[in-house]
C-alpha cells in the first residue's frame, strides 16, 4: 500500500500501514493493554462450587431417605434401628453417590429411582424389607401399582461390582 498524502498532514502525525489477521483488541494509542481473553481455557470452579454440590447432596439423600422410608413398615425387626443409618451409608459409597443423582430420563424425580429401587431388591434378598413382592413395594413407593420403578423391584444393579458392594455394606453393618 502506498500512502499518498496531499495537502498539510499537520505536525506530530505519522503514518503507518499495518496488517492484521486478527486481533481481539486494537489499540495504537494505549499505554496499558491488560487483555482477560486466555483462548478457550474453562475458568476454574470457585469453592463455593464444591460446598454447593455438597448440600445439593445432603438435600438428595434427604429426599432418597424421604422416598425410602414409605417402606418402614416392611423394615424386618432386626434392622429397623439401623435402616436410616444403613441407606447413609450406602448413598455415601462412592459408585452409589456418582450415579444416584443422575435421573436420566425418568420423570418427577430428582434422583436415580431405577437405582433405588435395585437396591431395595438387593434388601429383599438380604432379609432387610420382609415384603418382597413388587406390587405391593410400588404402592408404598409410589402410591400406584402400575407405576414403571416395580420392573426395577424385581431386579439387582446391572453393575455386578455395585451390587457386590453393597452386598459387603450390608452384611459387615
Amino acid at each position: 500500500m502506498e500512502i499518498k498524502i496531499e495537502g498539510n498532514p499537520g505536525t506530530g502525525n505519522t503514518f503507518q500501514e499495518i496488517k492484521i489477521g486478527y486481533v481481539e483488541n486494537y489499540n495504537p494509542n494505549a499505554t496499558t493493554v491488560i487483555n482477560n481473553h486466555y483462548g478457550d481455557r474453562k475458568k476454574s470452579a470457585p469453592a463455593a462450587d464444591d460446598s454447593q454440590k455438597q448440600l445439593d447432596m445432603i438435600q438428595l439423600q434427604a429426599e432418597i431417605l424421604d422416598y425410602v422410608g414409605n417402606l418402614k413398615q416392611f423394615v424386618s425387626k432386626d434392622w429397623k434401628n439401623c435402616y436410616e443409618t444403613l441407606w447413609h451409608n450406602i448413598l455415601n459409597l462412592p459408585e452409589v453417590s456418582a450415579l444416584v443423582g443422575d435421573p436420566g430420563k425418568q420423570k418427577d424425580t430428582t434422583f436415580n429411582r431405577n437405582l433405588v429401587a435395585n437396591i431395595i431388591y438387593i434388601m429383599c434378598n438380604q432379609g432387610i424389607i420382609t415384603e418382597t413382592n413388587a406390587t405391593t413395594l410400588t404402592v408404598a413407593l409410589e402410591g400406584d401399582k402400575d407405576h414403571p420403578v416395580r420392573a426395577q423391584l424385581r431386579k439387582a444393579p446391572d453393575d455386578r461390582d455395585l451390587k457386590r458392594k453393597i452386598e459387603s455394606l450390608i452384611i459387615n453393618q
